[in-house]
Parts: C-alpha cells; sequence; structure tokens
C-alpha cells in the first residue's frame, strides 16, 4: 500500500471573554492545522455548539455573564463525549472539583506555554480517539478488523500467516498497526479468512 497522507481536521471552539486570547490561541492552533471558532460571549457559546460539531472546546473558567462552569454543564447537556479543556487564570480547589465532575479533559492554569498546551491537545487527541492522518486511520481499522475475525474464527496468528503463504511477523505486524499491507498481501488474508476485501475499508 503506498502511503498516502490526507488530513481530516480536528473541529475546535475556543470559548474565551478576552480577545487577545482568542486570537492567540485561534493563531497556534490554525498554525498546526486544526479548524477553529472562536466566541467571546459565554451567553452565545451553548448556541453555536448547537449549531456545529466539534471534536475539542477549550473554556475559560471566569467569564462576565456566565461563568465556564455553567457554560460547560450546558454544554454537557447538549454532547457528553466532547473533549472539554479548561483554562483559568485564577485556578481554584473548587473549580477543579466541578470540572472534574463535569468530564473536564485537563485543567490549564494562565498563562501557559505553547508546547505544554500542545501537549495536553496530543494527549486529548490520542484518549478521544482524534486521529487526523486518514493513512493512519486506515491501518489502525485493518489492524482491529484483522484481528477480530480472526479470534472469531479461531484461528492462531501462526496458522493464518501459513495459510496467507506470508510470514507470522508480518501478520503480527499488521495486526499491531505497525506496518500497512500491500494490495497483494491484504488479498491472501482475505482469502485465507474467507472474507470480502471491502470488509477491512468499511466506514472509512
Amino acid at each position: 500500500m503506498t502511503k498516502k497522507v490526507i488530513n481530516r481536521k480536528v473541529n475546535v471552539l475556543v470559548i474565551d471573554d478576552d480577545v487577545d486570547v482568542c486570537k492567540f490561541l485561534k493563531r497556534i492552533l490554525t498554525k498546526r492545522d486544526y479548524a477553529v471558532e472562536c466566541c467571546t460571549d459565554s451567553i452565545q457559546a451553548s448556541e453555536i455548539v448547537k449549531k456545529q460539531q466539534f471534536q475539542i472546546i477549550i473554556l475559560d473558567i471566569v467569564m462576565p455573564k456566565k461563568d465556564g462552569i455553567e457554560v460547560l454543564k450546558d454544554i454537557r447537556k447538549l454532547d457528553k463525549s466532547v473533549c472539554v479543556i479548561m483554562l483559568s487564570a485564577y485556578p481554584t480547589v473548587e473549580r477543579a472539583f466541578d470540572s472534574i465532575r463535569e468530564k473536564v479533559f485537563e485543567f490549564i492554569t494562565k498563562p501557559f506555554e505553547s508546547k505544554d498546551f500542545f501537549e495536553v491537545l496530543t494527549r486529548a487527541e490520542k484518549e478521544y480517539g482524534l486521529i487526523t492522518n486518514l493513512y493512519q486511520l486506515t491501518i489502525n481499522q485493518i489492524s482491529s478488523r484483522l484481528s477480530a475475525l480472526r479470534k472469531e474464527k479461531k484461528i492462531s496468528l501462526r496458522q493464518l500467516a501459513n495459510m496467507a503463504g506470508i510470514s507470522p511477523s508480518l501478520v503480527y505486524q499488521i495486526e499491531h498497526a505497525e506496518t500497512a499491507p500491500s494490495l497483494a498481501t491484504l488479498s491472501k488474508l482475505t482469502s485465507a479468512l474467507q472474507s470480502e476485501m471491502s470488509y477491512f475499508f468499511e466506514d472509512l
């Protein structure tokens, strides 16, 4: 399989009443190829979440009109699974506990370094399965479906390798998403498992 990198952008919503913070986050996130929307009005935040799909929401705690914890509760009514990262220049134990109760991924104290911020985002992407590289997404899907099909048919890894006429180490690498199979190799595996090649690519 020829490696071709295709990126799907992660949609990020920044909710912060500080315009400068919004501009800064939008600039550094856009440079990393995120799709970014900003909202400086905490009252309007839930309306934006209603209308658009976001994978990550970066939410300030201290805001006029409506504080971040209340906004967070509104967001959770609309989307229970979205990744939320909280920001605050004035962290307190009470706010941290409120954030935890509402299943916040991370609590970041302002000011923060860009390096530390992106380390949190990288962890969030892994935790929430936000894979944007379509090539890697394909490898992962082939890996999981090959393993599931082999186990369903109660065939050992070595048995499958013998049936397909390929090395056990290659089957291992494919099942552990360490390498992408060629179409010829995938065809051999598909035939050995009495399946269809389309099975490995459905829903991509």
